[in-house]
C-alpha cells in the first residue's frame, strides 16, 4: 500500500492531468477576450501541480537525493503563485471593462504594483526553496519565506479589498459582477493556502523542514491536503469555470473583438 504522500502525488496526477488539456484549450479560444493574465495562469499551474504529483512520487521512491527534494519543495510551494496571478487578472478584467476616469487610473496603478510583487515573492520563494535542507543557510531561508509569504498576505487582501469595493461600491457593470463574485469567492481558498504557507513559515523551515508536520513533503499528508492541495484545486476549478463562461459570454453576446479585448 501506497504511503500517504505517494498517494497524494498520485491524487493530484489523477485529478491535474485532465486539466492540462483543459486549461490550454480555454487559453487558446479565450486568447482574444483580454486580459489574458487571467486565463493563462492555469496552465502554468496545472502543469506545476501534474510535475509535482511526480516528482513526489520518485523522491519516495528514492528518499535522500538532495536536488530532487529541492526541487519538488519547490514545485509544492510556487503553485500558490498561478492562483493570485489568475486573481489579479480577473480583478483587472472587471476595472478595465467597468472603471473610467480617476477611478480607473487608481486601480490599474494598484494592479500594476500588485503584478510586480506577484513576481518579486515568486522569485523569493523559489529562492528560499532552492536552501531546502541546508542547515548554515537554515536562517536565510526562513527570512525569504516570511518575507515571500507575508506580501503574499498582503496581495490577497489588496486584491480582496478592490473586489469587495467594486461589488459593494456599485461600480462594475452588471454583466462583471459574476467575476468578482467568482474573485471572491476562490480567495478564500486562496487565503487558506496562503495561511498554510505562513504556518509553514514558522513551523517547517530551515532545520525543521524534515520533521515538521508542516512541511508539504516530509509532514502531514492530510494537513498538506486540506489546507493546501484541496483549496488550491477548488480555486483552479472557480477560475476554470470563469474562463469558460467568459468563452460563452462573448459567444453568445457576438461581441466584436474591440469590444472583449481589454
Amino acid at each position: 500500500m501506497a504511503d500517504p504522500h505517494t498517494a497524494l502525488g498520485i491524487a493530484q496526477i489523477v485529478f491535474y492531468a485532465p486539466l492540462v488539456p483543459i486549461s490550454i484549450y480555454l487559453l487558446i479560444r479565450n486568447w482574444g477576450y483580454g486580459p489574458r493574465t487571467a486565463w493563462y495562469p492555469p496552465v502554468p499551474f496545472t502543469m506545476i501541480r501534474l510535475a509535482s504529483g511526480i516528482l513526489t512520487i520518485i523522491e519516495e521512491q528514492t528518499p535522500g537525493n538532495r536536488t530532487l527534494i529541492i526541487i519538488t519543495i519547490i514545485f509544492l510551494n510556487i503553485g500558490l503563485v498561478p492562483l493570485v496571478l489568475s486573481f489579479s487578472g480577473i480583478t483587472r478584467l472587471v476595472v478595465e471593462s467597468s472603471l473610467k476616469g480617476e477611478e480607473f487610473k487608481r486601480s490599474k496603478k494598484l494592479l500594476k504594483i500588485i503584478r510586480w510583487n506577484i513576481i518579486i515573492a515568486a522569485a523569493l520563494l523559489g529562492t528560499a526553496g532552492g536552501f531546502a535542507g541546508q542547515a548554515e543557510k537554515a536562517t536565510t531561508q526562513k527570512t525569504l519565506s516570511i518575507v515571500a509569504y507575508v506580501l503574499f498576505a498582503a496581495l490577497v487582501v489588496g486584491l480582496i479589498g478592490l473586489c469587495a469595493a467594486l461589488y459593494h461600491g456599485n461600480w462594475a457593470k452588471e454583466g462583471d459582477r459574476i467575476y468578482l463574485k467568482g474573485a471572491l469567492l476562490a480567495s478564500i481558498f486562496i487565503c487558506i493556502r496562503t495561511a498554510y504557507g505562513l504556518i509553514g513559515i514558522f513551523e517547517a523551515s530551515g532545520a525543521n523542514i524534515l520533521t515538521s508536520i508542516w512541511s508539504p513533503l516530509f509532514g502531514s499528508a492530510v494537513v498538506f491536503c486540506f489546507m493546501a492541495l484541496v483549496p488550491e484545486y477548488i480555486a483552479l476549478c472557480v477560475f476554470i469555470y470563469l474562463s469558460v463562461y467568459r468563452l460563452r459570454s462573448c459567444k453568445a453576446t457576438q461581441l466584436n473583438e474591440t469590444e472583449c479585448e481589454l
